[in-house]
């Protein structure tokens, strides 16, 4: 039995398994990757009937994470990292001038440029790239090279805000990595921006309540990439789970960077069921006509764009 790994209940159920031989293959395509050292066995993708996360693990209950070569070879496309993100221009919403913010999975600091001057001055960001360290201390920015959960044996109760973007589904223990910012916040009533309030948690995540969970041979979404996908019902059970006040669920809009993934993603859907691989000739045939299917697909005002955030307070 395969305990949840952000809720720990030990209810979770095995919903589909993907071959070892797929995935690789998948992977070798797209980006030229060979990752077959990093995926031990067959995925198993399992449900959490209490949390309603979903992940993976190996069959022989290891979590397939990727390692600094993986990621180096990501992070050298070009479209892999956005300076611009519509979550950070939301986010800063919830940030004040004094505010003492910690980010967490930083990559190259993108977000401390949206934040005003004393917040950004006082910005930490956590980091396992030494590159990205370097490049941010050229704008004055501050990383260390340290997991969270170390960083908060030494850092309780030191910021008002901590947050983390697109981070959390690639981490092996989402449950260790939450309780980490979490005791990194200050306790009690705040006063900034004219209210008083307590201290945030902020995370943004893809979200499965939206297309993606439609996309077929979605590899980024999947091993060694993303360990976990998260709904709504995730995100409020976050809230039961470490005893926060969940404030709001914000999703995004379909954003211009997706569109073209969300019109062939539902074009195909109207014609093949959606298992999470499928290599199949009548998938490659449907992809193909999608090229001029997609000028069908039209996209509804209310749709659900790739990623939600979740915005939570410590409760007073």
């Amino acid at each position: 039995m395969t305990a949840c790994i952000l809720c720990k209940s030990d209810k979770t159920t095995i919903t589909q398994v993907v071959d070892k031989a797929d995935i690789c293959a998948l992977y070798a395509r797209a980006f030229q990757m060979d990752i077959s050292h990093l995926i031990k066995s067959d995925l198993l993708y399992h449900h959490c009937p209490d949390c309603d996360l979903r992940f993976f693990v190996c069959e022989d209950g290891s979590i397939p994470t990727g390692d600094n070569d993986f990621y180096n070879t990501l992070n050298s496309l070009d479209w892999y990292y956005f300076a611009q993100k519509h979550e950070y221009h939301y986010a800063k919403k919830f940030i004040h001038s004094e505010s003492r913010v910690l980010e967490v999975g930083c990559g190259k600091a993108a977000f401390a440029h949206f934040l005003p001057q004393k917040a950004r001055e006082q910005y930490v960001g956590l980091e396992f790239s030494t590159q990205a360290k370097q490049m941010a201390a050229k704008d004055g920015i501050y990383i260390e090279n340290i997991a969270v959960e170390e960083y908060a044996k030494t850092h309780a109760q030191s910021f008002d805000v901590t947050c983390s973007f697109q981070v959390l589904e690639h981490v092996s223990n989402p449950h260790d990595f939450l309780q980490a910012q979490i005791e990194c916040l200050k306790s009690g009533i705040l006063t900034g921006g004219g209210q008083n309030e307590t201290s945030l948690l902020i995370i943004a995540v893809p979200c499965e309540n939206s297309f993606i969970q439609y996309c077929v041979n979605g590899i980024l979404n999947m091993p060694p990439h993303h360990i976990s996908r998260f709904s709504d019902t995730t995100l409020h059970k976050i809230a039961d789970i470490f005893n926060l006040k969940l404030l709001e669920i914000h999703h995004e809009q379909v954003q211009p960077e997706h569109i073209e993934f969300y019109k062939y993603t539902m074009w195909a859907k109207l014609f093949l069921p959606t298992p999470l691989v499928d290599r199949g000739i009548a998938r490659k045939v449907i992809n193909k006509l999608g090229k001029i299917g997609k000028h069908f697909i039209k996209i509804p005002p209310n749709a659900y764009g790739h990623t939600m955030i979740g915005i939570y307070a410590l409760k007073a």
